[in-house]
């Protein structure tokens, strides 16, 4: 297969060096400036002091208790009682100063953010009043299904030849009654077995696109400074797939998302790993942003996936993909699943599109396309399939 040539020069003459950030945004305000999560926000409000009742229940810092006061209270104090609701709808950008003012509001939001977000769970208990403070814990963030991999099993992995699978189909009997898939398993690895497809989007649109030819795999990562082309216990031989400088790219990024991009960029400095092993797909975060995922074994479908930095995680299984090719083939079972989404910087799968996303990377295992181009045409062919 022959690589795709690259939307952008990587040398070209407006190659730059790229400023400080720490970006840890979720969607774009109204202002154009990324905004904290909820969970960061409040609990950088709650360590601030600022405002009154507002505190942590515990040295752990797992519970909080937040100021309730209703309305129509003769103690109510509107300047102090609704200034965390006042402060949340400014940072989102529903609110600006010399604005109407609506306190009623701006505490229903707060609360239907409080309610959706999987970060917080309120606590209730009948022998404390509630009536003018509501309590909440601080959940964990959800269990993801990593595995620890030592370098040297990881070294073994990539020694190791994949063994792939292709598939073979066969009517058996004389009337053609039974179906048989045999799947075989070949010894020697074809070169297309390591190879992974990118693309890389900037607001959902492309940026850049290869396809990595090496078995050690690929890291995406911003245009690397002089000096700084090997990352640190990395393997020499990886590609890099590299995402533009921002303002290199004029009819794609406005001047003020460039700065954001630009910003966020620097942060990505070290990226992420990827490769094939003989048993599936894995990645490894070793940037400072946080990094989040979608894919055929992503522990959820319409809340963000986070990977853990310096944890290998696997986003593809071969065994359990290949079980669906027979079940999508024999069967007529539902389309396997093998692409990957990865997301930097904010949280996803989510209720905004990958489109509106600064940046992202759609990640395919060539092997995969190709064997599922394989499963639909057999499919077709057979008679039995249908």
């Amino acid at each position: 297969m022959i690589r795709v040539t690259s939307v952008w020069h990587p040398y070209g003459p407006n190659r730059r060096e790229l400023d400080d950030f720490d970006y840890f945004g979720q969607e774009m305000s109204g202002n154009g400036t990324p905004p904290l999560r909820l969970k960061e926000w409040l609990i950088l409000q709650i360590d601030s002091g600022k405002y009154p009742g507002l505190r942590w229940e515990n040295e752990e810092k797992t519970l909080f208790k937040i100021p309730w006061k209703h309305a129509t209270k003769h103690n109510y104090n509107e300047e102090e009682d609704a200034a965390l609701f006042r402060a949340w709808a400014i940072h989102k950008g529903k609110f600006q100063e010399g604005a109407k003012e609506n306190p009623s509001v701006w505490k229903t939001r707060f609360r239907s953010a409080l309610n959706k977000s999987p970060d917080f769970k309120e606590v209730t208990d009948s022998d404390q009043d509630f009536k003018h403070y509501k309590i909440y814990s601080v959940v964990s963030d959800p269990p993801q299904k990593t595995y620890e991999v030592s370098k040297e099993a990881i070294k073994k992995l990539r020694e190791e030849p994949p063994r792939m699978p292709m598939i073979k189909m066969e009517n058996q009997g004389p009337d053609g009654s039974s179906k048989v898939l045999q799947l075989e398993t070949f010894n020697t690895p074809m070169e297309e077995d390591y190879w992974l497809h990118v693309r890389l989007y900037y607001q959902g649109k492309l940026v850049n696109e290869m396809t990595t030819q090496t078995v050690e795999g690929c890291r995406i990562v911003p245009l690397a400074s002089p000096g700084h082309e090997h990352i640190l216990g990395s393997p020499h031989h990886l590609e890099n797939i590299l995402l533009p400088p921002p303002q290199i790219l004029p009819d794609i990024l406005s001047p003020e998302m460039q700065n954001v991009v630009k910003k966020l960029l620097l942060n990505l400095d070290k990226g992420v790993f990827l490769w094939v092993a003989p048993d599936g797909v894995y990645i490894k975060r070793q940037c400072q942003v946080r990094v989040y995922w979608s894919g055929p074994l992503a522990p959820y479908t319409d809340q963000p996936n986070k990977l853990e930095r310096e944890k290998t995680c696997k986003l593809l299984d071969i065994e359990h993909f290949m079980h669906e090719i027979q079940m999508y083939v024999l069967y007529k079972g539902p389309e396997p699943q093998y692409q990957i989404q990865l997301c930097f910087g904010e949280e996803y799968p989510g209720s905004t599109p990958s489109s509106k996303k600064l940046i992202t990377a759609h990640v395919e295992p060539v092997f995969a396309r190709e064997m599922l181009v394989i499963a639909k045409r057999k499919r077709r062919k057979d008679p039995l399939a249908d």
